[in-house]
C-alpha cells in the first residue's frame, strides 16, 4: 500500500490540516532540530550556494538554511503536493524569506536543470517512496560534479511506543507505519543502493530520538497519524482511539516509552 505522502492532495481538509501541522511542529521541535543542524554544518555548503531540497513538504528546511546568517545562495523546495507547496510559499511569505522558491510537480521533477546545484537535500522524503531510484536519479541529474547530496530519514523498522502493552502496541505501531511509511528499511539498504548508483558515501551518522515519561514528539505522530490508519482501513475506528486512550493515559502519566533511530547519509557527486 502506497503511504498518504504519495497522494497528499487526495486528503480531506480536517487530514491534511493534521499533516501541516505534524511537518511543521517536527520542523521545530528542539531535538529534531539538533539533527537537522547536526548534519547541516557537516556540509561544504558556499555562502552563495545554489540548494535544492526535494519532497520539502512544508519548506521547513528550506526556510531555516535561506534564513541562516551569512547564507546569500538561492533554494528551491520541490515537492508532489501542491498543498503543501502552496503551505511553503505562505509560510515564506508570512516570515519575509525572499530567497527560497518552491515547485510542485506530481511527477517528481525538480524542475531545475542538470548539474545546476551545490547541495541537494532528501530530508523525510526516502521513507515515504516505494522505488528510491528515480529520486536518487533525480537528485544525482540536478547536483553539480563534486557537489553534495544529503539524505536524511528515520529508520521506522527501530521506532517504537510503549505504554506497558508491549505486543499490542509493536502491532498498532507496525500498522501505524504502514499508512505512513512506504519503507521504513530504506536506509538499511541504501549503502547498497548507493554504491549500485556510484554514489560515494562520505559520512553517516546515526541518533536516537527517545523520550520517556512523557512525549511531545511521538504524542504528536501518534495524534496526528494514528487517524490516517484509520482512514486507510487498516485499523477500526473504536480499536484506534481505544488505543490512543492507552498512549495517552501513559504519556499523562509519565510512564510512556519512545524512541526511534534517525540516520544522515552525506554523499558526494
Amino acid at each position: 500500500m502506497s503511504d498518504i505522502f504519495q497522494s497528499i492532495d487526495d486528503l480531506d481538509a480536517t487530514s491534511l490540516q493534521r499533516v501541516i501541522d505534524r511537518l511543521e511542529f517536527r520542523g521545530t521541535f528542539a531535538p529534531f532540530v539538533a539533527m537537522r543542524e547536526a548534519y547541516l554544518h557537516q556540509l561544504d555548503l558556499p555562502s552563495q550556494a545554489t540548494v535544492c531540497e526535494l519532497g520539502c513538504g512544508t519548506g521547513v528546511v528550506s526556510r531555516a538554511i535561506a534564513s541562516w546568517a551569512g547564507f546569500d545562495g538561492r533554494i528551491l523546495g520541490t515537492d508532489l503536493s501542491e498543498a503543501l507547496i502552496a503551505e511553503a510559499r505562505r509560510r515564506a511569505k508570512v516570515d519575509g524569506i525572499e530567497n527560497v522558491a518552491f515547485h510542485a510537480d506530481p511527477s517528481g521533477h525538480s524542475g531545475t536543470a542538470d548539474d545546476s546545484c551545490d547541495l541537494v537535500i532528501l530530508h523525510t522524503l526516502i521513507s515515504h517512496v516505494a522505488d528510491p531510484g528515480p529520486v536518487l536519479e533525480e537528485a544525482m541529474r540536478i547536483a553539480r560534479t563534486g557537489a553534495q547530496i544529503v539524505i536524511f530519514d528515520g529508520d521506522y523498522a527501530s521506532l517504537t511506543c510503549h505504554s506497558g502493552r508491549p505486543a499490542r502496541d509493536a502491532k498498532v505501531v507496525d500498522i501505524v507505519m504502514q499508512a505512513i511509511v512506504a519503507n521504513p528499511h530504506i536506509m538499511r539498504d541504501l549503502p547498497r543502493i548507493l554504491l549500485d548508483k556510484g554514489l560515494s558515501l562520505e559520512q553517516a551518522r546515526g541518533e536516537v530520538l527517545l523520550e520517556a515519561g512523557k512525549s511531545e514528539f511521538f504524542a504528536s505522530l501518534l495524534e496526528s497519524y494514528t487517524p490516517m490508519a484509520v482512514r486507510a482501513g487498516l485499523l477500526e475506528d473504536a480499536e484506534a482511539e481505544e488505543w490512543l486512550n492507552q498512549q495517552r493515559a501513559a504519556w499523562n502519566g509519565d510512564r510512556f516509552f519512545g524512541a526511534c533511530n534517525f540516520v544522515s547519509y552525506i554523499l558526494r557527486v
